[in-house]
């Protein structure tokens, strides 16, 4: 018995409170997706430098990556081999279709959407967030994205083929 005839209990932390918290802390958020990219501007960034690509062909590369070597580089490192780029979908408010990867500055809190335009055999009925692997070549032409005016590259597509959502949906290549 402590001072009193009170009962000294040493305070006890509830796990139901803390569990959902461990959960906010574990569980990473969803990835953003096509509701959030048709309302946001393009993020695209001129890069500080261009790695030299490899010369595989067909060559995989990041969506970013191909949008920014297709604004600032002018295509010229990507040439006329074929590329196989992975993103999802977003339709724009015509209904034009856009391949976009949410890209990270530091965390999914920031992520903005980079997008490329497609031409080409395009899938007759896209579905917003569906992901695919678009298969084709640079394309010169370009669009202004109508929320912030920033250049929105285009894909010349040649095949174009759902995959399942990443294991990582989210493009970290501004953190390299």
């Amino acid at each position: 018995m402590a001072h009193g005839g009170h009962v000294h209990r040493e305070p006890r932390i509830s796990w139901l409170l803390i569990l959902p918290l461990f959960a906010l802390i574990l569980v990473a958020p969803p990835a953003l997706g096509s509701y959030s990219a048709v309302r946001t501007g393009t993020a695209i960034q001129q890069p500080y430098g261009l790695l030299k690509l490899p010369d595989s062909n067909p060559l995989t590369i990041g969506l970013v990556d191909y949008a920014s070597r297709a604004v600032y580089d002018h295509g010229r490192s990507l040439g006329t081999r074929q590329l196989k780029v992975t993103g999802f979908v977003a339709l724009d408010k015509s209904g034009s279709p856009f391949l976009v990867r949410m890209a990270l500055n530091c965390c999914a809190a920031d992520a903005q959407p980079v997008k490329i335009a497609l031409t080409g055999k395009v899938p007759p009925v896209l579905q917003p967030d569906t992901w695919l692997e678009i298969t084709g070549t640079y394309s010169p032409k370009q669009t202004k994205d109508p929320i912030n005016n920033r250049p929105i590259p285009y894909f010349q597509v040649t095949q174009a083929k759902p995959v399942p959502t990443p294991k990582d949906p989210y493009d970290e290549s501004w953190n390299q």
